[in-house]
């Protein structure tokens, strides 16, 4: 083999091994999956950091934690145990967890922009998901 083939066969592994590892790591990653819910809000991408990010998303927000806290309670009776506004793939909307009085964790997403409840989930299945 000379080099020039030596260099080829090199290079198509690592081709392949960088294909391989881009692809796996797309699979396995949930956050890169889209939800199956559409917010009244788009969020466009932009790299702020984590304190730039929460400002940008909190001025784009037209109801507050409050609403959205009612919101979530009307549709899951509980104690509410965080809330937060998140950017969920480019929508939008408020992540309510609340512990049910069946002791079930639900993870209620409601739409920034409007108050309306676009999701509900049970968060130890979302949780097992991402491990």
């Amino acid at each position: 083999m000379n080099g020039k083939q030596r260099l080829g066969m090199a290079m198509g592994a690592l081709t392949v091994g960088f294909g391989l590892s881009g692809g796996a790591s797309a699979a396995g990653d949930g956050h890169t999956q889209a939800p199956a819910y559409q917010s009244s809000i788009k969020v466009p991408e932009q790299q702020n950091g984590k304190r730039g990010e929460a400002a940008r998303l909190a001025a784009l927000a037209r109801i507050d934690a409050t609403r959205a806290t009612s919101a979530a309670l009307a549709q899951v009776p509980g104690t509410v145990l965080k809330v937060a506004l998140d950017n969920e793939n480019g929508n939008l909307v408020y992540s309510v967890e609340i512990k049910t009085t069946s002791n079930d964790i639900k993870d209620v997403k409601i739409d920034a922009g409007n108050g309306a409840i676009v999701h509900v989930e049970t968060a130890s299945d979302e949780e097992e998901t991402e491990k």
